[in-house]
């Protein structure tokens, strides 16, 4: 029994609270700080400036282009003349300054077409940005709820390690009072042993999904989930019907919608070119010389000494024939138009695919969880008797251990139904895009 004697004092745990200094963090501050963060999410709201952005050059097109130019030089020098180098004569500086103004007054429909594109890439956009932020709102949470799993298996571990403990104990106890083998207390040393490298598994779990979590929300110092953050089931969720007009307005489907009306525009503007376009131009320039450089000389103010010249222009144009460029435009358009109408029908089946599958994971889970929470209940007082029994000397050791592993079978699965139950409506969350 020296042996036994010795692993019952080695088998106390030397790691009995977890090691980590983590930063505690509720499930919605970990999500807003993804959010702000998230690599993915940051790329969205630039998609967004540069659709915004093209939505107002849009605009803008409708008004002329105006440009405004002004220049002076200066003569020097002499020249050769019937043989002779003759000095320059005159006014050595000269000016000139002009103004330009062009628009497009017909384009065949183009800017319109194109402005309901841009308008509808803004849509995607947004809808970018709001698939993006529930994205990432998924992953942080599938990982709170990894930490939160991961935190419940080291509690059980240290229960187990209790357990363990405790019949190590009692094994040696009876094995000194000839009661019991020695076989007893050598199995019972194995199981504090299991039990100990259990411990430090968990905490390792542990460790490791609270660095995954750091990186989600960008933290520059360690953080962890709060154990009393969502720790219940969730067990309630609006109405099946309710929650499938949800996702066919989820972000997925709303992102395929615009494209969609994108890709019609797009197919619209191709067909422009086939219509005239009409412009108009007008330029207004101004020349003079002088003896030195003054305001009046460089910018657009003239007297009747200074000879200037008013231009405008109307221009009309009709492309014949451009190498078939304009046919193979409208063909490639319309693909692309067909290709975002199937696309939009296949996301709003497949949001209609996840949303069941995901249902159906969520309700499995939950009765797992009822199921788990009556075995494990059922499992206690089982592993109570037969301690009593083998206490008693009516039952053996095994019968003991039988029952132990009974219960940390059912302790596991009840934290993986948990995990399950919680992934699943997070993933519902992001089919719909709101949260429930």
């Amino acid at each position: 029994m020296r042996v036994a004697g010795a692993l019952l004092v080695s088998a106390a745990p030397t790691l009995a609270q977890s090691s980590d200094s983590a930063q505690v963090m509720s499930l919605a501050q970990a999500v807003d700080a993804a959010r702000r963060n998230a690599p993915q999410v940051v790329a969205a709201r630039g998609q967004e400036r540069t659709a915004g952005a093209a939505i107002r050059s849009n605009r803008l097109s409708w008004l002329p282009n105006v440009n405004v130019n002004a220049g002076a030089g200066k003569t020097q020098g002499v020249q050769f003349f019937q043989g002779t180098l003759v000095p320059l004569r005159g006014d050595p500086w000269n000016f000139n300054n002009g103004l330009g103004a062009n628009l497009v007054l017909f384009d065949g429909g183009a800017r319109l077409f194109q402005g309901r594109q841009a308008r509808a890439q803004a849509d995607a956009a947004e809808a970018n940005t709001v698939a993006q932020r529930y994205a990432v709102a998924f992953s942080v949470k599938q990982q709170y709820y990894a930490v939160l799993a991961a935190r419940e298996s080291e509690a059980a571990a240290r229960v187990q390690l209790e357990q363990a403990q405790q019949q190590l104990k009692a094994s040696v106890a009876r094995v000194s009072a000839g009661v019991a083998t020695k076989s007893d207390s050598l199995r019972s040393v194995i199981q504090v042993g299991n039990a100990e490298l259990q411990l430090l598994s968990a905490q390792n779990d542990v460790r490791i999904a609270n660095a995954a979590l750091t990186r989600l929300v960008a933290s520059p110092t360690p953080v962890t989930a709060d154990p009393r953050d969502t720790l219940d089931v969730p067990t309630e969720l609006p109405a099946d019907t309710l929650l499938e007009r949800l996702a066919f307005g989820g972000p997925a489907v709303e992102q395929a919608r615009a494209s969609l009306g994108a890709a019609r525009a797009v197919s619209r503007n191709s067909k422009t070119p086939y219509l005239p376009t009409l412009s108009t131009n007008f330029n207004y320039a101004l020349n003079a010389t002088g003896r030195g450089v003054s305001t009046s000389n460089l910018w657009l103010i003239g007297d009747g000494n200074r000879p200037s010249r008013q231009t405008l222009n109307f221009t009309i144009a009709l492309p014949l024939f451009d190498q078939g460029q304009r046919e193979a435009n409208v063909v490639n358009a319309s693909v692309a138009e067909q290709n975002a109408e199937a696309q939009l029908r296949d996301a709003r089946l497949e949001a209609r695919q996840l949303l069941t599958q995901q249902l159906k994971a969520f309700e499995t889970a939950g009765a797992r969880v009822r199921v788990q929470l009556a075995t494990i209940e059922a499992a206690e007082e089982d592993l109570r008797v037969q301690q009593q029994r083998y206490n008693l000397g009516a039952s053996t050791l095994l019968d003991v251990l039988t029952s132990q592993a009974q219960l940390n079978a059912s302790r596991t699965a009840l934290i993986q139904a948990r995990l399950d139950a919680r992934v699943a409506k997070a993933q519902i969350e992001a089919i719909v895009g709101r949260d429930l």
